[in-house]
């Protein structure tokens, strides 16, 4: 019963609210004559517009929603609820804080991406009188246009003391109006520029700022006054010239223009023109003395021009070698130079004996231990010791030449080079290789050249065959060579009875198969071997043969190549 009830009363409201005054009133669409469907914006759930879920798209009522307005409430614009009501130019929304005095079009500097869009503000400003370049381009826009009012844009001063003179008056160094500066600020500080202080002042062309007048401040040489500042070196530099010491330029007549010595550099780099001043040049070492080295005392005249009036210390001090004992020249550049006194270049080519090979490395008192003065120079009168002391071969013994140079040379002492080719006895084949005490054990005079001499015991002592007792000759050059001992060129089939070919060939071992007298080798058996020992029968091979004999003898006589 209650349920129905509540029912029947809510019936009855509803027929209140429609049939009421008030009811017929909101019936009518609060967004006056609108053609876009309710759903773009409202739901059956909630009357109440939520902004993050309504499909409506605002850009088919010709004002786009893009950059800062994508984002902003509804109602910020539409403050009543007849949406077209709201006014499409940027002055219905913002203030203009030009006053209209740059038109009402915003969107010809500004966005909707951005109220602050530098970079167009920028490009627009380029198209003024007044383009934006060096540090102009980043300063904020009230860094220039400052006026509470914001109505002084399009009246700005275009000069540059129109904004910078508190900073022409301010500046002290250089006070710009104690020295009468131009109010154009940029015929010194470059509109380009990046910082005010990087000033490019063109000093004038009476006094161009070279060298180290570019890194100093302007109070330096501007203390007092900018008019009427002089010119010359001298009227700044005059307590620099007069407490110069070395040399002093007081003392010294020096001009007072510094600029024939000096540079605006550096003040200690002077270029003072020494030989057009007094005739002598400075060179080598001489550039890099002071003054004082050589103006003891700053004396300016009587100095002498030749080496040995600055240098007779050094001259007779020295004592390797002692220039006095042995009384060099004193034209010191006969030895030395003006780079370096040591050490010295004394060209020994220039003498008797030019210095080749260890020489060459050899300390000068090696030689002249005695003096400089009648020095020998064959090799003994130096070499006299290692020439008495050698043992291989002994030099004295053999009474050799006392000219060195035949056998030794400079470049070392030892191999030497003795050329035995120009003896009677050129050194060949194994000789080559052999120590000379080898063969001169016995000295080195009357040395024999024949081979025996040296040979005689392989010549004895050979038993195949036996030499003494074969009474081979002694010229063993006949069989042998200097090669190889061994390798004879004696040819017995030649010479004497072919062994080597022919029907003897392989048919004997050693000589003493045929010389069976070994103490005398010109002896020879023919018998003794094959068929040969049978002499019933090889008589009677032989019958009819005139003279025939059963001996070694007989046999050679008829068969001297050993055939048939």
């Amino acid at each position: 019963m209650q349920k129905l009830t509540r029912v029947f009363i809510a019936i009855g409201i509803i027929i209140f609210l429609v049939y009421s005054p008030a009811f017929q009133q909101e019936k009518e669409m609060p967004h006056e004559n609108i053609s876009f469907d309710c759903a773009l914006c409202h739901s059956t759930t909630n009357w109440t517009v939520n902004q993050k879920n309504i499909s409506f798209d605002h850009s088919k009522t010709g004002f786009p929603l893009w950059g800062g307005h994508k984002d902003v409430q509804c109602r910020i614009c539409h403050e009543s609820l007849k949406f077209f009501h709201v006014g499409t130019s940027c002055v219905d929304c913002h203030a203009d804080i030009h006053q209209g005095e740059l038109g009402l079009r915003c969107d010809n500097c500004h966005t909707p991406l951005s109220w602050e869009n530098r970079r167009e503000l920028l490009e627009e400003h380029q198209r003024t009188n007044f383009p934006l370049v060096g540090v102009h381009a980043v300063v904020d826009c009230e860094a220039c246009h400052y006026s509470p009012e914001k109505k002084d844009i399009a009246r700005l001063p275009l000069e540059c003391d129109g904004c910078h003179m508190d900073i022409y008056l301010a500046s002290k160094n250089p006070d710009h109006r104690a020295a009468a500066f131009a109010p154009q600020c940029e015929e010194c500080h470059p509109i380009q520029s990046s910082s005010w202080q990087k000033a490019i002042y063109q000093h004038s062309l009476n006094f161009k700022l070279e060298g180290a007048h570019k890194r100093i401040e302007c109070i330096d040489c501007h203390s007092q006054v900018y008019e009427g500042t002089p010119l010359e070196c001298y009227a700044c530099h005059s307590q620099d010239y007069q407490q110069a010491t070395n040399p002093s330029h007081i003392i010294f007549g020096f001009l007072t223009t510094c600029e024939l010595c000096h540079n605006t550099t550096r003040w200690g780099d002077a270029i003072f023109d020494h030989i057009e001043a007094s005739g002598f040049a400075l060179t080598g070492v001489h550039q890099t003395l002071t003054c004082n080295s050589c103006h003891i005392n700053n004396q300016t005249s009587g100095l002498p021009r030749e080496c040995y009036g600055c240098h007779e210390k050094d001259y007779t001090a020295v004592s390797d070698p002692n220039h006095v004992v042995n009384n060099f020249d004193r034209d010191c550049l006969f030895c030395h130079n003006n780079l370096t006194w040591s050490p010295a270049t004394f060209n020994h080519a220039n003498t008797a004996f030019p210095l080749t090979g260890a020489h060459l490395s050899l300390q000068c008192i090696d030689c002249h231990e005695n003096g400089y003065v009648n020095t020998p120079t064959d090799c003994f009168s130096c070499h006299q010791n290692d020439f008495n002391t050698t043992l291989d071969p002994n030099h004295v013994q053999n009474s050799f030449s006392h000219d060195c140079t035949i056998c030794h040379s400079t470049v070392a002492w030892s191999p030497a080079t003795f050329d035995h080719s120009n003896t009677n006895f050129p050194l060949t084949g194994a000789h080559a290789s052999l120590n000379c005490i080898d063969c001169h054990s016995q000295g080195y005079t009357n040395t024999p050249t024949d081979c025996y001499s040296c040979h005689q015991d392989d010549y004895q002592n050979t038993q195949n065959p036996n030499h003494a007792a074969a009474g081979f000759p002694v010229e063993c050059e006949s069989c042998h060579n200097t090669t190889n001992w061994n390798q004879t060129n004696w040819n017995h089939d030649t010479q004497y009875f072919p062994i080597y070919s022919g029907r003897h060939q392989g048919e004997w071992n050693l000589c003493t198969d045929c010389h069976i007298d070994p103490n005398n080798y010109l002896t020879f058996e023919c018998i003794l071997c094959h068929e040969h020992n049978d002499p019933v029968d090889l008589a009677g091979k032989h019958q009819g043969v005139q003279g025939y004999q059963y001996n070694s003898q007989a046999c050679y006589n008829c068969h001297p190549t050993g055939e048939k």
